[in-house]
């Protein structure tokens, strides 16, 4: 006889980490299993812990609007894949020690509730006081922020000092730092105006921010921005990937460098989210060993360019400040991450240190910057490239084996995020193509036809959208416009401007006269910033 409180209710944008345990901690019986960790054990628990928190967080923010008597439907149409038929839905776990009950979604279904499901696995569902164990240690936090700031963004870094000079470069870069490290604290404190909202038991989405401040508006508004974001994102992969081939193959020109990266990326959007999240830590990995191999190359040479020991001429302040709105965007899109946090924050095991999560996270962060900002400034100077790796290729008395190493771990950045990230891009058209009353009469008009029919217009519909990415990165071939408009126009935008905007509006009358003016100050700030470096981002330049 179930009681009560053996029910555990799945809420509506529910992340991986409701959804499954994992085996290798719990026992049959639902009780932990007390063993030292192995290395591979560490490994996958720090990437269960990313997979839960981060790899989703731009469809937890992408609304899909459903009856409620579809909802079924939906989610059994869209788990029918044969890559995840592996895994065992929700109803094939239920034991006599549980009852799962699935409630009607009482808000907004999102994209990532629906990509959720394809990450339940065949593991007992333990009991609720078990439920903290799957969630993600003060260290796995640190480590998930730590993952998503620090991304391919830094590749162009001593481009943007160059840009920008010392005075200027530090100016923006410390602006950027303190400015997202408040927002990033001021998210959730919107997030938790409202206990009333649906949402889990600490803290909601970043979509929820908006819904809380503006209503329906605010979250349409947000699904929007985050769907042009995921496209540019994109972009910006096939983009590095592109150059990073071009690198190693110096003969390749633009057209075939951008087929064959087309050819390499187009598999990665069929393969299992599940296992998509455990590749993308090659992200974090690459950009830490990137940072130690420029040390090291610069050290190891006693000439310039390229070296620590006679480091070239550099300016306080630029020469020729017309280039100069490009470093606002360039710097900005390495505080590219909190869309993320408040999928960190819920996911934390003790969300009371969310604070010094936060400022531990920029120190960090902060400091793979600033060091990558200032030695390759030095090392390369004014002949500081788009992307930091191009320049150790020219150098032939580096060590070609260790540039080489890092270049293929750039390359394989691309291939290991870009499924992942357009997996939500993929799966708001599927769904939008599908609720098309002549797709669906297509569809269904011989029922056993209808499966390869869907899994036809479903790969045709992949590869279309990769095309029509890798078409746009033709068109915008320079990787210091794509991140300098990702910077721009979306990092300021969901790190600084509408977290602002937000907070103004929910704490209008308890924030102070020197809050509110500090707030509005940093708006008009960021705004000017944002229009600036969105515009020189369209401008033809030569850097």
């Amino acid at each position: 006889m179930h009681t009560k409180s053996n029910n555990i209710r799945v809420p509506s944008n529910t992340h991986p980490s409701r959804l499954h345990e994992d085996e290798d901690f719990f026992s049959a019986h639902c009780t932990p299993v007390s063993r030292p960790q192995s290395i591979r054990s560490t490994i996958q628990s720090f990437a269960g812990s990313y997979s839960r928190a981060s790899v989703l967080y731009v469809a937890d923010n992408i609304s899909i609007h459903q009856p409620e008597e579809d909802e079924e439907q939906l989610f059994k149409t869209m788990t029918s894949d044969s890559s995840d038929k592996v895994y065992r839905t929700f109803s094939q776990t239920t034991t006599d020690h549980l009852q799962v009950t699935l409630e009607p979604l009482s808000r907004h279904t999102t994209i990532s509730s629906i990509l959720s499901r394809k990450l339940s696995v065949a593991a007992p569902h333990c009991d609720s006081k078990l439920y903290l164990e799957q969630k993600s240690s003060f260290i796995q936090s640190i480590f998930n922020a730590v993952n998503v700031l620090v991304g391919v963004g830094i590749l162009a870094l001593p481009l943007s000092f160059r840009i920008a000079g010392w005075l200027y470069g530090t100016l923006i870069l410390v602006f950027c730092c303190l400015v997202t490290n408040y927002t990033a604290k001021v998210i959730v404190k919107c997030l938790n105006v409202n206990k009333n909202l649906d949402q889990d038991e600490h803290g909601g989405t970043y979509g929820d921010m908006g819904q809380i401040a503006f209503g329906d508006k605010g979250r349409n508004l947000i699904s929007t921005v985050f769907i042009i974001e995921l496209i540019t994102i994109g972009v910006a992969m096939i983009v590095l990937l592109g150059d990073g081939i071009q690198t190693l193959f110096p003969n390749l020109d633009l057209l075939t460098t951008r087929v064959i990266s087309f050819c390499a990326l187009t598999p990665t959007v069929f393969i299992s989210i599940k296992k998509l999240a455990y590749t993308s830590l090659i992200g974090i990995i690459g950009c830490v060993s990137l940072v130690v191999i420029v040390f090291y190359d610069g050290i190891s040479k006693e000439t310039r360019p390229g070296s620590l020991l006679d480091p070239m001429d550099t300016e306080i302040v630029p020469y020729d400040i017309s280039n100069l709105p490009l470093s606002f965007g360039l710097i900005m899109s390495g505080f590219a991450g909190h869309a993320v946090f408040p999928s960190i924050y819920r996911d934390m095991r003790d969300p009371a240190k969310y604070n010094s999560m936060v400022d531990i996270t920029y120190f960090i962060t902060v400091v793979v910057y600033a060091i990558m900002s200032i030695i390759g400034y030095l090392m390369f100077g004014q002949e500081a490239l788009q992307e930091i790796t191009q320049n150790l290729a020219l150098i032939d008395e580096y060590s070609q084996t260790l540039n080489r190493f890092a270049i293929w771990l750039l390359v394989l950045t691309p291939l290991a995020k870009y499924g992942l990230m357009l997996q939500p891009l993929n799966l708001s058209w599927e769904l939008l193509l599908f609720s098309n009353p002549m797709i669906e009469t297509w569809l269904k008009l011989e029922h056993h036809v209808e499966s390869w029919r869907k899994q036809a217009l479903t790969m045709i519909g992949r590869v279309c959208i990769t095309a029509m990415l890798v078409y746009i990165a033709l068109i915008f071939p320079g990787f210091d416009k794509v991140m300098s408009l990702l910077g721009a126009l979306f990092s300021f935008t969901i790190s600084i401007i509408f977290p602002l905007i937000c907070h103004l509006q929910l704490f209008k009358h308890k924030l102070s006269i020197t809050e509110t003016l500090l707030n509005w100050i940093i708006l008009i700030i960021s705004i000017v910033m944002a229009s600036l470096g969105t515009i020189w981002s369209f401008r033809p330049s030569e850097l």
